[in-house]
């Protein structure tokens, strides 16, 4: 198979492990709108990929797994490496298919569709070995057009948006597709503050007046959200949300491009379908609205969330701190891929986006190990511009193999690899439940020089001002750099109850 794609002109790229090549195949996925494919082994190939796959399958993203399987002779002879795929895989594809030489044509056919059908997600292809080299009997069609429905908006919830006098605006994932010019007038037009999910970040641009925080259903955004008499989601899936009871008053609309229920998180009206013309046509009747927000009422809510997370690590550099030094030395055009961890509620408040797209995370399944090897897709998908993996030691030693993937491709990314030599989220509930600190901290490793052992430059820093420097050299070099910032983490629980409560 890879012989005949390299025939054709399809570059195969050998990742590290499974999972990398998983959330490679991911993210490049969901910057080209298209699916990713994602080839691998049986048995352990499979079973390694589970991970990587199970993001697709919760941040939805189209992503193809065409898998090896034994021939039915092997199979009678032994049971070495031998499992189920398709029971394996069936919990986090939406769809899978055996190939044969008679099926091959229409069901590759047919697992594109489904990979990009609302909602978008994996599915997943065996190809036996006795049929790899066959000859194909049947002949694929051409691929179906499923185009959303645009239902009409209800009279009586346009007219109460336009009366409202503290309109909320929250953008999720399932915006992206909306032109950011035309949510910026909707928000305009509603004089409305806006809150972004995490995947939703840049969506609405994070410097606009507007912009006002995030939204993850969280304590700190609570008193934002119950000030709103109107509360309008544009493309918000509740996969985005925190399992716990909505604390808000219900959105009176929701857009979606596809539902599901969510306990708690019922709007008003819900309207499923092109999310784009659905935003275009509640602009074009929503007319002026009677809302009483001011930019510098909306300031104060935004800089009052903020001033709370700026929590000082004594003795160290802060998260905060090194995100914001990290963000004041790159441009806006940058991609930045976060992964989980304690260091991801720095990232998420303090970083701004301004594009689309900028900020990748794994957000559903909220997986270590996402942010190295979903940046070096970012970089090979858009090269020319500055790309950067933020992470913690622990993500850092779970997939930063794929160093090597974007030394030997020539994807130029920055990791900014933050070293507490902890587990600090699971640190932080042991403290809360009074536990004693058990089974969460490594020992000091030196991230820099494993970066230099992949071919990558490596630096290690301990300070705002050093490594903003640092950031800076790294995006005028040639080839991938690792930046190891040393910090305790100390300020990680406070930061945390900060956002969540709790403490």
């Amino acid at each position: 198979m890879i012989e005949e794609l390299g025939a054709r002109g399809v570059e195969v790229v050998v990742a590290h492990s499974e999972g990398g090549a998983a959330f490679m195949a991911s993210t490049t996925a969901d910057l080209a709108g298209r699916p990713g494919v994602l080839l691998v082994g049986l048995g352990p190939g499979v079973a390694n990929a589970v991970n990587g796959v199970a993001h697709a399958w919760l941040d939805q993203s189209p992503l193809l797994v065409v898998s090896d399987r034994f021939s039915p002779d092997e199979l009678d002879t032994s049971g070495h490496q031998v499992l189920d795929h398709t029971a394996l895989l069936a919990p986090v594809t939406k769809w899978q298919q055996t190939l044969t030489a008679a099926n091959a044509g229409h069901a590759i056919q047919q697992a594109l569709e489904e990979a990009m059908a609302e909602p978008r997600g994996p599915v997943h292809l065996e190809l036996p070995r006795d049929v790899a080299g066959a000859g194909v009997v049947d002949a694929p069609e051409v691929l179906r057009a499923h185009p959303a429905s645009t239902p009409d908006l209800p009279a009586s919830v346009v007219a109460a948006l336009r009366e409202a006098r503290k309109p909320v605006l929250l953008v999720g994932d399932e915006a992206v597709g909306v032109p950011q010019d035309v949510l910026i007038g909707l928000a305009e037009q509603l004089n409305a503050p806006v809150l972004t999910s995490y995947k939703g970040k840049g969506v609405f641009p994070e410097r606009h007046p507007l912009w006002c925080g995030i939204v993850t259903n969280a304590t700190l955004e609570a008193e934002v959200l119950q000030t709103a008499d109107a509360i309008v989601a544009i493309g918000l899936d509740p996969v985005e949300l925190l399992p716990r009871p909505w604390a808000a008053p219900p959105p009176l609309l929701a857009l979606r491009a596809h539902g599901e229920t969510a306990p708690g998180f019922g709007a008003t009206c819900e309207l499923i379908g092109n999310v784009p013309v659905l935003v275009q046509e509640l602009r074009a009747e929503l007319g002026a609205g009677a809302s009483t927000w001011t930019e510098s009422e909306v300031a104060r809510c935004r800089d009052g969330m903020l001033s709370r997370l700026r929590i000082p690590s004594p003795g160290s550099l802060s998260a905060v701190e090194a995100v914001e030094a990290v963000l004041d030395a790159v441009p806006d055009s940058t991609t930045v891929t976060v992964d989980a961890g304690a260091h991801m509620f720095a990232a998420t408040w303090f970083w701004r986006s301004t594009l689309p797209q900028r900020f990748l995370i794994s957000n559903g399944l909220a997986t270590m190990g996402y942010a190295v090897p979903a940046a070096v897709a970012a970089a090979l998908a858009r090269p020319g511009e500055p790309v950067l993996a933020l992470t913690g030691d622990g993500g850092f030693l779970l997939h930063g193999a794929e160093l090597e993937t974007a030394v030997r491709l020539g994807a130029k990314i920055v990791v900014i690899a933050l070293n507490d030599a902890s587990l600090s989220l699971i640190r932080i509930k042991q403290e809360d439940k009074r536990y004693r600190r058990a089974a969460v901290d490594f020992s000091r490793a030196r991230l820099a020089d494993v970066g230099r052992a992949l071919g990558a430059a490596g630096t290690t820093v301990d300070d705002a001002d050093t490594l903003g420097t640092a950031v800076r050299a790294a995006l005028a070099a040639d080839g991938p750099s690792v930046i190891e910032v040393l910090l305790s983490g100390g300020e990680y629980r406070a930061l945390q109850h900060a956002i969540r409560g709790g403490g």
